[in-house]
């Protein structure tokens, strides 16, 4: 049988399809990158995932305003009286004297002018839901209503594990992501908030008690055994806090359990109350 012959007996969709594979391989190899064009498509793809871990670090709370806002209303003490929360609300003064930080990058112009000039009243708790409403105090994140007022706060990754080059002047600069803030005081925040029943009721102490615990801990430091076990000393009597770098994630599974009651009953809240009456008495 001749080449030709056999051509003619192979049914033609055989032929057609022989064809589309070898264009469409041929299309392929073609469309293959070259090397530098392949190390330039990575870099692009790794610096985008870099720029959306950040703002994951610097802006995603995950959630945690069900502690800060819905269980122990923190942000009343920021919103002040005339927006619905609690007198008196936290003035810019006050949030940098407990370690909060304020990235000066975001800052208007106007406003750096302002400041620089002395212009702006430091005391103001007004000042302070502006630059929470700029995003500009790092790792604590507002949300605000329609009419503009705070609905809640939230914390991020970047309250504990950022900081400021205090470039501007102290507690405001630009920001230094990865640096432990190790001004930054846990406890005494906490104890700005007006309702502390969810955290009371925890550990079966009353609200002076717990102040008490929370003010011993000092700047940098958190201890996550008071909401964890409800304990407030180590059985030698000393603070149990440590700094607030390495037990940031001890705080944040210890925030889910108290702002849900059905979370602390599934956790056994009774049994942990009981057992920090005595331990949180050892302070009065």
């Amino acid at each position: 049988m001749t080449n030709r012959s056999l051509v003619r007996s192979v049914p033609t969709f055989i032929l057609v399809s022989i064809l589309a594979v070898a264009c469409t391989a041929t299309t392929q190899q073609s469309q293959v990158p070259s090397g530098r064009e392949f190390g330039s498509l990575i870099s692009s793809n790794a610096n985008v995932m870099i720029e959306e871990g950040r703002q994951t670090f610097r802006y995603d709370t995950f959630g945690d305003e069900g502690f800060w806002s819905d269980a122990i209303r923190l942000h009343q003490a920021f919103a002040g009286a005339v927006q619905g929360g609690v007198a008196p609300a936290v003035s810019p003064q006050t949030a940098l004297s407990v370690g909060l930080k304020v990235d000066a990058a975001v800052l208007p112009k106007e406003l750096v002018t302002l400041i620089m000039a002395g212009k702006v009243n430091m005391d103001d708790p007004a000042t302070t839901l502006a630059l929470l409403k700029l995003n500009a105090v790092v790792g604590l994140k507002g949300t605000s209503n329609n009419d503009g007022s705070l609905k809640s706060v939230g914390i991020t990754c970047a309250l504990c594990h950022s900081t400021v080059d205090n470039s501007f002047s102290p507690g405001i600069g630009a920001r230094l992501d990865g640096w432990p803030n190790r001004d930054l005081n846990v406890g005494t925040i906490i104890s700005l908030a007006p309702d502390l029943s969810p955290v009371t009721g925890l550990l079966g102490v009353d609200e002076k008690t717990l102040k008490q615990v929370l003010a011993g801990w000092g700047p940098g430091k958190f201890d996550a055994v008071v909401f964890m076990d409800g304990k407030a000393t180590r059985p030698d009597g000393g603070s149990g806090a440590t700094g607030s770098v390495n037990a940031t994630s001890s705080m944040c599974d210890a925030m889910p359990r108290i702002s849900a009651s059905s979370s602390l009953e599934r956790r056994g809240a009774t049994r942990a109350a009981s057992a920090s009456a005595s331990e949180l008495s050892k302070t009065r």
